[in-house]
């Protein structure tokens, strides 16, 4: 059964269809520095320095790098340590980076000393870690990578939109594999992080502020795949929260989206079905999705409130939930919203 991606356009509701994406791996960090493992942590105590986590995984030092590209670089390798050496050899790769805040750490610094008063004298460091595509380019540079290589920053709908162009890439042949990741670090101070996110009790949960990397490798290869992406489905239309984020409209659209790429019999023989929730979805009835036969993956206790906590949360479910469909709902401040509906073998 040939599944498909959906994009719905905001012009005149038109249904695009494309093939799924197979999932070849999967990997994820969280503010403990633990890779592909829950782990406690505590807001105050963050940032944790990255240096034990670039030894675990590249066995070396980065000397030269900022927090934020040791952060891209951990979370795109530690996923494509999961594929032996034999597979990535002479496949044409690309990357998408999606971010919602970027390099924060290093941007600020490197501003304040080049408009400071009687003018600054910025490091070549501190200039080399505040280009917005730095990050990307060094991880394609540690892996040999030839392809594409992008950085996609679209607020809290990044990984997403990262994830719809990386199939389009796939689907035209340009690349063979795309590593597509999310990451977003702490910021200076809680107050600062939550400013930027745009964060009210309105519109968000009430929890913690974390980071992540998290990435997921795709291809073509329906053999050796953890899972699928089904479908991406993007809606522009402005919708007030009360009626985007019940939980009853979402079940709906979930089942919609399902029965577009599952024949009736197929869908019906999964049993277990898991719905992930964004950070902006504030109200989550667990009983309600529970009477309809679906459980709850709530992972935002483990990676925080970040831009590209979906990442962290499907890669995680696409590694931990065998045999599941998977459906992320996510929503923009603005009042877009996102679902990505996900299979695991």
């Amino acid at each position: 059964q040939k599944m498909k991606i959906i994009m719905s356009t905001k012009n005149n509701n038109q249904i695009i269809i494309q093939k799924s994406i197979p999932v070849i791996a999967a990997s994820y960090i969280g503010p403990a520095l633990t890779p592909n493992r829950d782990a406690i942590w505590e807001e105050d105590k963050l940032p944790l320095n990255p240096d034990g986590l670039v030894n675990e995984i590249m066995g070396q030092p980065m000397r030269r790098a900022g927090r934020f590209i040791k952060m891209v670089a951990c979370g795109g390798l530690a996923c494509l340590q999961k594929v032996s050496l034999d597979y990535l050899k002479g496949k044409k790769t690309g990357i998408f980076l999606a971010t919602g805040l970027g390099n924060v750490d290093e941007i600020m610094p490197f501003i304040t000393e080049v408009f400071k008063h009687g003018g600054g004298f910025p490091s070549p460091n501190q200039f080399a870690n505040s280009v917005s595509n730095a990050a990307a380019f060094v991880l394609a540079k540690i892996c040999e990578v030839t392809g594409t290589v992008l950085t996609i920053s679209q607020e809290e709908l990044s990984f997403e939109s990262a994830l719809w162009l990386a199939q389009s890439y796939l689907e035209s042949g340009e690349i063979e594999l795309a590593l597509v990741g999310g990451c977003d670090i702490f910021t200076p101070t809680v107050e600062e992080y939550r400013e930027r996110v745009n964060l009210t009790p309105d519109n968000s949960r009430a929890l913690r502020m974390g980071e992540s990397s998290s990435w997921l490798l795709l291809g073509r290869d329906n053999e050796k795949n953890i899972g699928n992406i089904m479908v991406v489905d993007f809606n522009d239309k402005l919708i007030p929260p009360e009626e985007s984020c019940t939980n009853e409209n979402i079940l709906s659209r979930s089942k919609e989206l399902i029965s577009a790429v599952l024949p009736k019999e197929s869908a019906g023989q999964i049993k277990n079905r898991f719905f992930l929730p964004g950070f902006r979805v504030n109200k989550i009835d667990a009983d309600f999705w529970k009477q309809n036969g679906w459980g709850i993956d709530d992972y935002l206790p483990f990676c925080g409130i970040n831009s590209t906590a979906a990442a962290f949360g499907i890669a995680r479910a696409l590694r931990g939930k065998p045999s599941a469909l998977l459906v992320h709902y996510n929503r923009h401040a603005s009042g877009k919203q996102v679902f990505v509906v996900a299979s695991t073998k």
